[in-house]
């Protein structure tokens, strides 16, 4: 019996900026896929997303609600993504961190 599991979501808490949690792209990739790490997050934190843009022609923002915070997913132009924490509450920075630690659907490294 094989369970077909997708592999982890690869995380870095960035020891330079506080609150900041990069989601590195695989090896070989130029961007991150964003749908296995919408689809951990979803699962791990048991939220919905939505996608809207910035600006009125501005550049399209995945984004989530967790216990009254919105917490945005930003893509860089090195193909990584990443979420500031910094800007949310102290006990939701730290409930989200623990969630990502402690699930199977996430890798720190």
């Amino acid at each position: 019996m094989s369970f077909d599991r997708p592999a982890p979501v690869r995380f870095i808490l960035d020891e330079r900026r506080f609150g900041l949690v990069s989601f590195p792209r695989p090896k070989g990739r130029t961007r991150i896929p964003l749908e296995p790490l919408q689809a951990a997050l979803e699962q791990t934190l048991g939220v919905r997303f939505e996608v809207r843009r910035e600006r009125l022609f501005g550049p399209k923002i995945h984004s989530f609600v967790y216990m009254g915070e919105r917490v945005k997913i930003r893509m860089l132009d090195s193909g990584d993504a990443h979420i500031d924490l910094a800007g949310v509450d102290d006990d939701v920075r730290e409930i989200i961190l623990e969630h990502l630690r402690q699930s199977h659907e996430f890798e720190a490294h």
